[in-house]
């Protein structure tokens, strides 16, 4: 076998490694609901909950990968991943957070100025997986070590 291809199958095993998603079942989706979510969360989410170029210590608010990675820990069924974010977001409360430790670095979430379908079909985005990863993943997972997160 040529050396170059047994040094280059660790890498894509590697690399393969780092994109898994969590599994999920899409079968209750919406029609549509993805779509919409994806479409509002550039204005709505992104600004304070994306990556882009930004380091773990200069985003305003946790990563939508490390969001999404706590529901699922919680809330394995699709209609209560869904149901329980959307709580959150239409009415934000310490008590709700599945996040402490991005309450006490980041603080309490604001409100959101989108209709519960809205918020819904952004949860529905979210759950599906539509968030980018942080190059800086694997430093935000040891900071959450203690958490049952769904990585």
């Amino acid at each position: 076998m040529n050396s170059r291809l047994l040094l280059a199958i660790p890498l894509m095993l590697s690399l393969t490694a780092c994109e898994k998603r969590a599994e999920v079942d899409l079968s209750a989706v919406p029609s549509g609901a993805i779509q919409q979510g994806v479409g509002l969360m550039p204005t709505y989410c992104l600004t304070c909950h994306g990556v882009g170029d930004l380091e773990m210590d200069e985003v305003l608010a946790p990563p939508l990968w490390g969001v999404r990675a706590h529901y699922l820990a919680e809330f394995t069924d699709p209609q209560a991943f869904v149901d329980a974010m959307t709580k959150f977001l239409v009415d934000p409360n310490a008590d709700k957070s599945l996040m402490p430790i991005e309450l006490e670095r980041h603080g309490l979430k604001a409100s959101v100025s989108l209709s519960e379908e809205q918020i819904r079909s952004t949860a529905w985005a979210i759950y599906a997986g539509e968030v980018e990863r942080p190059q800086w993943s694997r430093e935000y997972q040891k900071l959450h070590r203690d958490c049952d997160a769904s990585w």
